[in-house]
């Protein structure tokens, strides 16, 4: 007789690895088939859809963590009420793109095509000065890399990245470029 193997109560949910979203739309997927007798069983063979949902998962863990740093940053200043604290913003009409924003300057994260996440720098008092020109020092991109069996990497320049080091590199030097002396 064959016993069923009984997983442990206090299984911690990224035991499964980095992404366990990917467990929870599995489940989400039967339980719709169960219901109403169709299910999406195929997405995770469309390239497309894995690198569209990949992308929007990666857009919201960034957001995640530069809000963490600005709630730090801010609270180790005294609070978000006083003067030259940063900010952070949705944009309308996106699903997942923000912006971090101080005095003059904004940090925009956005997504601007498939597979693409772009960092630029804008800064508000050249606006309406001159005509918004991207420079290597404005922008960066990371693109989405798909592996076989949908492993996905974000790449800067071929190479993969790690998530905490790019908020801290880019967050560092924002608040760098937006403090006002």
């Amino acid at each position: 007789m064959q016993q069923e193997i009984q997983v442990p109560r206090r299984i911690n949910m990224v035991s499964t690895g980095k992404d366990a979203n990917w467990l929870k739309r599995l489940v989400d997927n039967e339980v719709e088939l169960l219901k109403t007798g169709s299910g999406d069983f195929v997405s995770h063979q469309d390239h497309k859809k894995v690198v569209e949902e990949a992308t929007l998962e990666f857009m919201f863990n960034l957001k995640e963590e530069f809000l963490k740093c600005v709630d730090l940053f801010n609270s180790y200043r005294g609070g978000s009420h006083l003067p030259n604290s940063i900010k952070i913003f949705n944009i309308s009409n996106t699903q997942a793109d923000f912006i971090i924003f101080r005095n003059t300057l904004k940090l925009v994260i956005s997504n601007p095509a498939l597979g693409v996440v772009n960092f630029s720098f804008v800064n508000r008092a050249n606006t309406f000065s001159k005509a918004p020109v991207k420079t290597k020092r404005e922008g960066y991109d990371l693109i989405a890399q798909l592996y076989p069996f949908n492993d996905l990497a974000w790449t800067f320049h071929g190479e993969r990245i790690d998530v905490e080091a790019v908020v801290r590199y880019l967050f560092t030097d924002f608040v760098k470029s937006s403090a006002i002396f």
